[in-house]
């Protein structure tokens, strides 16, 4: 035991040194360019931008699914419960970043996050309803129909969240790409990440319904008879409820360019913008919850008895350290104005192995992000 607490330990310290020797290299980065501060005041110093994105989620988890749903087969058209257990497809969300860059130094230091949300609630309600002749009535020939039903109904209900946030220093590297306005900045620092979900399934089925009165004759008289009903189904009930995350920070690295494509004497220009980033991740994966399900039987002849199991509450528990690699990129066009920025484009981000998907058993999957992102950026001098 006591070596692996060591080696945890000296891991531990391993991941913060690395961490401290990023921090202290963009700390030198800004100290570098503050000595340059005065400047011509030809440019803003100060940037601020704020936006919204619209993302694709890609990473889902393993769906609910008890026993029962294939013990018996369905009477109802074939729709999965997983289809419905299935997190939302989209996550809006905003952004914000702030970089500070000196006059005349091409260094820069900047601060930025962005997040998002979805949730949803989805139910699936299949029913086939039988109204059939099950015999006679017992003083006269009048026959007797019986209402069976058979029903399978799933209700889901998921939440989901992001947040990322940068802490940068970069310098302008000055590199064109077809000549005229271009720039191009390598920024590194320390990126942090965190993911959550929770989600809640309720299963309840009635598959098997079914009911019929037999004639019995009477042992004194066989042309007398009475009836007798047999009757029989299955009830079943299942729930769960599991809570999912993922925090991580480690360093990253980026570079970001902007080339120029038209003009116009009102130094009112449009441009091409680009980017590509990556990053390691060093964090922990954890899921938390429980999950239950039950079963009830009744079959008779006449008057029968039932047969039943109680929900035993499992619980799921799981920790565990990983380090989880980032890499992303986007592009888009921006309007650019002397001391403004209008900006769309199309983003994406790769967290490879950052959640625990599974129920019972770990599962890691790649949490990705990417869809179109529309921002404003405003200079002050």
């Amino acid at each position: 035991m006591s070596e692996l607490i060591t080696q945890q330990s000296a891991q531990s310290g391993i991941r913060w040194q690395l961490l401290a020797t990023v921090s202290a290299l963009a700390i030198t980065g800004a100290s570098c360019a503050v000595p340059a501060f005065a400047g011509d005041g030809d440019r803003p110093t100060v940037w601020i931008e704020l936006g919204a994105q619209l993302d694709r989620v890609q990473g889902g988890e393993d769906p609910f699914l008890p026993p029962f749903l294939s013990a018996n087969p369905r009477p109802f058209a074939p729709v999965s419960s997983a289809e419905i257990q299935r997190p939302p497809r989209y996550a809006f969300g905003g952004e914000g970043k702030i970089t500070f860059q000196p006059d005349a130094s091409d260094w820069s230091v900047s601060a930025a996050i962005r997040y998002g949300r979805s949730n949803s609630k989805r139910q699936l309600h299949q029913q086939t309803t039988e109204v059939r002749q099950s015999g006679k009535f017992l003083f006269n020939d009048d026959p007797f129909f019986a209402k069976l039903t058979r029903f399978g109904d799933t209700v889901s209900a998921h939440r989901a969240g992001y947040a990322v946030a940068d802490f940068m220093a970069g310098r302008d590297v000055g590199l064109g790409l077809l000549g005229g306005k271009s720039s191009a900045t390598i920024d590194f620092g320390v990126r942090f990440a965190q993911f959550t979900s929770s989600t809640s399934n309720t299963l309840r089925e009635l598959p098997d319904q079914y009911f019929n009165r037999v004639p019995i004759p009477f042992t004194f008289n066989p042309d007398l008879h009475k009836y007798k009903s047999y009757a029989h189904h299955h009830s079943y009930y299942a729930h769960n409820e599991i809570g999912r995350s993922f925090s991580g920070v480690g360093p990253t690295l980026s570079m970001n360019g902007s080339q120029e494509i038209a003009g116009s004497v009102e130094d009112v220009g449009v441009a091409f913008d680009w980017g590509v980033n990556a990053a390691v991740l060093f964090g922990r994966q954890k899921v938390r919850g429980s999950h239950k399900s039950s079963s009830l039987y009744f079959k008779s002849f006449g008057y029968g008895p039932y047969s039943s199991s109680k929900p035993t509450p499992k619980n799921v528990a799981r920790t565990r350290s990983v380090v989880v690699p980032n890499v992303g990129a986007f592009a888009g066009l921006s309007v650019n104005f002397p001391n403004s920025k209008v900006s769309l484009g199309y983003r994406g981000d790769f967290f490879f192995g950052a959640m625990d998907v599974g129920i019972d058993g770990r599962k890691s999957q790649t949490t990705s992000f990417h869809g179109p992102f529309a921002k404003i950026s405003i200079g002050i001098p």
